[in-house]
């Protein structure tokens, strides 16, 4: 059977060798004419055999590559051997593998195209040069047979059908160790599979090259690695050869990709070349390869990769032509930022002109700036980063909003290549050690976002990306927090123009690295304001400090600096524009060793009065003595003396400004044609601005003092003392109060220079002069009267001698002037203004004020006011007051409250006014016995001894001086009266009863007479004693005490008895028992008498009686006299019968014996007034009547500082106290209205009937002829 078949198909070969049979034709379809050729019938033979006739007989069209019978004989095709179903359908995919559906005519068939037979399985044509067409390893060799289905090809051999491909690989015999792998990485069944595969054939050689032992990886793990290995060389598809492009790119299986290159030296895959294409297999094709592919995500090198994108061949070729290719397609691995064809345009860069050693050597610089050293994906790109280049110089990225290198965007990341990776960039990178331009370096810091919003914000963005060069000083986002900007707030058209002069600020026109900043240098900012700088530790920028300096950008430099900087045209803080003036090291370093730099670099504003480097030398500051605790303290507070809080330009500073300074106390200017001072200090240089606050430079260091302006400079600066200033001056005060003092200045206001009608001009005189000093200096006081200091009823001695008084209570006065204004410091004393001016005067307190101000007369001033007299007490008098203490008021018993009712008042007012004489009346004027009417109309008696009394009270402090009078201090409170003294200080008062008083005291009957009576005395005179022969000597025994009483006690009588109550031949019983028989004649020689005594002074009243003064003693009758005294009785009895006549006889008599008396009485008093003072005191006789001794006088020195000492302790301390002067130191003014005993002419007639003074102080007289007169101070004279 096989060798007929065999047979058969040689035959059938042998036939489709000879020409193809005319018979053939184009109506006939593919079979007909196949069997009409006469060389196919081993083909239709066989179409019969497997029933594939029919098929070829369909409509088709068909294309059948007809194998001769020759071909079938030389395949050795024999139908015998195709017996069963399986050899069949082998025979029946043979002949299908030669028949196309479709009809492709010969001129349709190219080089290298593949069809897909009805097999399933695919063929390949070929041409060669001559047209010569073959599909597969058969000739067609007769082309076009026309069919009615289709077209036959003629071919000289058969198609056999491929197999699988790893039986195809097996089949080779040079790919042994590949199928082995495959089958040991249990690969086989997929690679049998129906694909298509496109297989990479490493061959046997190619795995012993590669190194890979199978038995080594004959385990999982070694399996995994080989099925991974093996599939790299598997594409999933049909790739022919014809397919494959240079720089094509397919993924493998194991899902990595293969590249591929196809040139003049092959068709490579990877790094493998191709050795044999295009082997077909039933499930795919194979391209036999060379190397063992590793599998890989980057199959191609940078450069080739570079070189298949199509947009690099610039790229590519300056590569090659700087020598680089070799470096590229090394191991690596690298990054490499690819500019495209387009961006090497945009560059200008012209190869051709770099082909030079200087050319190639830049152009390696500038690829070279387009690689960096290892693998940078864009995943590990982050904003703001940097890397360097191979070149050396940084790239910087960012990827907000797309990645960009430098300037350049990433037009594509992550191209991966075999030695490293390829990201594309629209720009030639030019090669820079600050690829980043000033606000992408600023955003970059990650402490700038603020900044770069703001230049955004403030539509500076592109002239901050300019060529500049700019610097910029960069605060940071604490900075813009800390200077409390929101930019939202200012997103408006004028927020944005503030924040453009705010951020222009931050910048200078130029490249200013830190290398170039020097101590002091300023520079000019694009605002147009100066930027300062200072260079110690480290650098700062007006306030800011540098904390990184010289961040280098591409288009300048950056500073970066810790507060944002506000525009002034002062950058400089105080301290630190002084430091640059040069002048002031000394001030600077002062401020440092105080501890005060940070107060001055603060907000401020201040205003500083800087002295110079010379004006600490002159006054002698040694900062390293004061380098203490103690003395930094000092220095502080001399330094802050020259600091305000606030700004005070020049401008500002008017002549008398004051204005307090840090350290409290305060700063004094004057402003005049010489210039500005202030204090003492010259002010050289004016409103040195800074940046908080202003700086005035002054020639001397300023003395921390409270009081700056001496008294004169105060007071002139009050704007309300100009007259006292003037006249300060024109009195030549004024080098005397800038003396050292201290003083007091009691300064009155141009008002009450005014108020005072003082007129300068007309005192311009050197009498006026001395004048005027002499008001002015009373007011001043030597030494610091401080307010606090003053209390109420205080006095001062003036620098004029003079004192002054102080109220306290209700305000405080000082004499009658208010203090308006207390407490006024100076830098040598104190001021205090008041309302008036003074006017000197040794009394400056009232009456009732200097009564206040003893302390024991609170009861007298009540009553004075409650009396509603203060008024009276405070007019211009002059007044004497005898002033009772507050004791006196209580022994007196005395309750003002039960006197304050209209009643009471009046009674309290007539009491008052009984201590009160109109004029003044010191102590020297007083003489014993004189007498003053009081303003209540009723007189006052004094007794002067070793004390004075006024009435019963003893005057224990005299000569109280006062503005309007003089005050004498008594101890008691004096009972009005119009009749003031007792019976024997009235009879000691005549100077004509010595003897009788002495007669009194020394029969014990003082007290007696001095009692309450009343009594009437008869009251013999001296010459009477005389008279009688009595010699008091003679009787002072206890005898003669009792006769000489006898005799006294018969002189008077046991209650009043007035002159006109005695009648004729009267009987009056005396005190001693006896009695006595009056005579009373009338007529022309009217008297009384009484025995051989005439009365010739009758009805001196006193405060207990009345005396009648007689001119005999009258002796008590003896016991015998019964005859007489009923001869006296007679003599009574008979005057009964007497006649009316007779009676106004006796009246008349009286009243002139009574007038007599009292011309007596008074001439008396006035012409033996100083014998009779001194008479009682040597006598005795005081000491007797009243409990005044020596000392009352002796001790009134002591006493009277007593009086004045209260007030002066409270208020002064130290000061001296205001002394009330001795009696004898009292100037004796004696005033028309002061109350003397006034002395009378001997006259013999007319007769005074009555006496008094008027309330102008004058005195008159009526007399018994009916004339008046009046005193004129020399003599009496008779009045109009």
């Amino acid at each position: 059977m096989r060798k007929t078949i065999v047979y058969l198909m040689m035959t059938l070969l042998l036939a489709s060798s000879l020409p193809l049979n005319a018979s053939a034709g184009p109506t006939d379809d593919i079979p007909t004419n196949a069997s009409n050729t006469g060389v196919h019938n081993s083909l239709v033979a066989a179409l019969s055999h497997v029933g594939l006739v029919p098929t070829l007989q369909g409509t088709g069209p068909f294309t059948v590559f007809a194998p001769t019978d020759q071909a079938f004989s030389d395949a050795g095709i024999d139908l015998a051997d195709y017996d069963t179903d399986a050899e069949n359908a082998t025979l029946t995919d043979i002949l299908l593998h030669h028949v196309y559906s479709g009809e492709v005519s010969s001129s349709a068939i190219t080089e290298g195209m593949f069809a897909t037979m009805l097999s399933g399985n695919k063929v390949q044509f070929s041409i060669d040069a001559l047209g010569t067409v073959t599909v597969g390893d058969a000739t067609v060799t007769t082309a076009d047979v026309q069919s009615s289905n289709g077209i036959i090809h003629v071919i000289d051999k058969v198609l056999m059908p491929p197999v699988d491909i790893p039986s195809t690989a097996q089949s080779t015999t040079i790919h042994d160790s590949l199928v082995a792998a495959v089958i040991q990485a249990d690969l086989l069944s997929t690679l049998q599979g129906p694909g298509p595969f496109t297989l990479f054939a490493p061959t046997d050689q190619a795995f012993s090259d590669a190194g890979i032992d199978l038995p080594s990886l004959d385990n999982p793990a070694g399996k995994a690695v080989l099925s991974d290995i093996l599939l790299y060389h598997v594409v999933s598809g049909f790739v022919p050869a014809a397919n494959v492009s240079d720089c094509m790119s397919a993924d493998a299986v194991n899902g990595q990709p293969l590249a591929f290159t196809v040139d003049s030296n092959g068709v490579k895959v990877n790094d493998a070349g191709v050795t044999m294409a295009d082997v077909l297999t039933s499930n795919g094709i194979i391209h036999v390869i060379d190397k063992v592919l590793t599998p890989t995500d980057a199959h191609n090198d940078i450069p080739r990769t570079a070189q298949c994108t199509g947009v690099h061949d610039s790229l590519v070729a300056g590569v090659i032509q700087a020598e680089l290719l070799t470096t590229l397609q090394g191991p690596g691995p690298f990054t490499v930022f690819a500019p495209t064809d387009q961006a090497f345009s945009d560059a200008g860069i012209d190869l051709a002109s770099l082909n030079t050693p200087e050319g190639k050597a830049t152009l390696s610089d500038i690829l070279l700036y387009h690689v960096v050293s290892g693998e940078v994906p864009a995943v590990n790109v982050t904003e703001c980063m940097t890397a360097d280049a191979v070149n050396g110089q940084p790239l910087s990225f960012t990827v907000n909003g797309g990645v960009m290198v430098n300037d350049a965007n990433v037009t594509l990341a992550d191209v991966n290549t075999s030695n490293g990776i390829i990201h594309v960039i629209d720009k030639v990178l030019t090669p820079s050690a600050t690829p980043k331009d000033i606000p992408r370096t600023a955003q970059c810091t990650g402490i700038h976002d603020s900044l770069v919003a703001g230049v955004i914000q403030a539509e500076l963005l592109e002239t901050l990306q300019g060529t500049g060069p700019f610097t910029l000083f960069a605060p940071t986002d604490q900075a813009f927090i800390d200077a409390g900007i929101d930019l939202n707030d200012l997103d408006t058209p004028e927020g944005k123009t503030a924040l453009t002069d705010i951020l222009l600020y931050h910048v200078v026109a130029g490249n200013v690295p830190s290398s170039a900043v020097t101590e002091c240098l300023t520079a000019n900012t694009v605002n147009g304001n100066p930027i300062a700088f200072t260079v110690g530790d480290g650098v700062m920028v007006n306030n800011a400090n540098v904390t990184q300096a010289d961040v280098n950008a591409s288009n300048g430099v950056i500073h970066v600096i810790d507060k944002v900087l506000t525009p002034t045209s002062t950058p400089n803080d105080i301290p630190r524009t002084a430091q640059c003036t040069g002048v002031h090291d000394s001030l600077v370093a002062g401020v440092i060793q105080a501890e005060l730099l940070t107060t001055l670099q603060s907000d401020g504003p201040f205003t500083v009065f800087a002295p110079t480097d010379q004006a600490f030398a002159d006054a002698g500051i040694d900062l390293a003595a004061l380098n203490t605790s103690e003395g930094k303290q000092t220095l502080a507070d001399i330094l802050l003396y020259h600091v305000l809080a606030g700004e005070v330009p020049a401008a500002n500073v008017t002549d008398c400004l004051s204005v307090n300074t840090v350290n409290g106390n305060p700063l004094s200017f004057t402003v005049g044609t010489s210039g500005v001072m202030v204090n003492g200090a010259n002010v050289t240089a004016t409103d040195v601005d800074t940046s908080n606050g202003i700086i005035h430079i002054i020639d001397k260091v300023l003395t921390p003092t409270a009081t700056p302006n001496d008294i004169p400079r105060t007071a002139q600066c009050t704007g309300v003392h100009n007259s006292l200033v003037a006249g300060v001056i024109q009195a030549e005060l004024l080098t005397t109060l800038q003396g050292d003092g201290p003083f007091t200045v009691f300064a009155p206001t141009d008002q009450a220079f005014s108020d005072a009608g003082i007129d300068l001009a007309a005192l311009d005189t050197p009498e006026g002069k001395a004048a005027l000093t002499d008001i002015l200096l009373y007011h001043v006081v030597a030494g610091e009267v401080p307010a606090a200091n003053v209390t109420e009823c205080m006095s001062a001695d003036t620098v004029n001698g003079n004192p002054i008084s102080f109220t306290v209570s209700g305000g405080v006065m000082v004499n009658d002037a208010n203090v308006t204004t207390a407490d006024v410091a100076t830098s040598n004393g104190i001021i205090h203004v008041i309302d008036k001016v003074l006017t000197p005067t040794v009394t400056p307190n009232d009456i009732p004020r200097t009564a206040q101000c003893t302390g024991v007369h609170n009861s007298l001033v009540a009553g004075v006011i409650q009396a509603e007299l203060l008024s009276t007490l405070q007019g211009d008098g002059p007044f004497t007051i005898f002033a009772p203490t507050d004791q006196a008021f209580t022994d007196a018993g005395i309750d003002l409250s039960a006197l304050n009712t209209t009643e009471g008042k009046a009674t309290l007012s007539d009491i008052l006014l009984y201590h009160v004489v109109a004029g003044e009346v010191p102590a020297a004027n007083v003489t014993d016995c004189m007498s003053a009417n009081a303003v209540n109309g009723q007189p006052l008696a004094f007794t002067v001894g070793d004390s004075v009394m006024v009435n019963d009270a003893t005057v224990i402090t005299a000569d109280v001086d006062t503005s309007n009078g003089i005050i004498h201090v008594i101890d008691k409170v004096l009972t009005p009266s119009d009749t003031p003294n007792d019976i024997p200080r009235t009879a000691q008062c005549t100077g004509v009863h010595n003897s009788l008083v002495a007669a009194v005291i020394q029969a014990d009957l003082l007290s007696t007479l001095q009692g309450d009576g009343p009594f009437t005395l008869f009251a013999p005179t001296d010459q009477a004693f005389i008279d009688a022969g009595i010699d008091l000597a003679t009787l002072n025994t206890p005898e003669g005490k009792a006769t000489l009483s006898d005799i006294l006690l018969h002189h008077v009588y046991s209650g009043s008895v007035m002159s006109a109550d005695l009648t004729d031949g009267m009987m009056v019983q005396m005190v001693n028992g006896d009695n006595i028989t009056l005579t009373v004649t009338t007529g022309m020689g009217a008297s009384v008498s009484i025995g051989n005594a005439t009365v010739t002074g009758a009805d001196v009243m006193t405060a207990n009686g009345v005396i009648h003064v007689i001119d005999k003693v009258l002796m008590p009758p003896a016991e015998d006299t019964a005859d007489s005294t009923d001869s006296e009785d007679s003599a009574q009895g008979d005057s009964d019968d007497s006649s009316g006549a007779l009676w106004i006889g006796i009246v008349l008599l009286l009243v002139i014996g009574g007038g007599a008396g009292a011309v007596l009485f008074m001439r008396s008093r006035s012409e033996t007034g100083e014998e009779s003072s001194k008479d009682f005191t040597q006598g005795g006789i005081l000491n007797q009547l009243q409990t005044v001794d020596a000392a009352s006088y002796g001790a009134q020195s002591t006493q009277q500082t007593q009086y004045a000492q209260p007030a002066a302790t409270a208020a002064y301390g130290t000061q001296p106290a205001q002394e009330v002067q001795p009696v004898q130191q009292v100037a004796q003014v004696q005033p028309v209205q002061t109350v003397e005993v006034i002395p009378q002419p001997v006259v013999a007639e007319p007769t005074v009937l009555r006496q008094w003074t008027d309330e102008s102080g004058y005195t008159w007289r009526a007399m018994d002829d009916g004339t008046t007169y009046w005193w004129t101070g020399s003599e009496w004279q008779k009045y109009g």
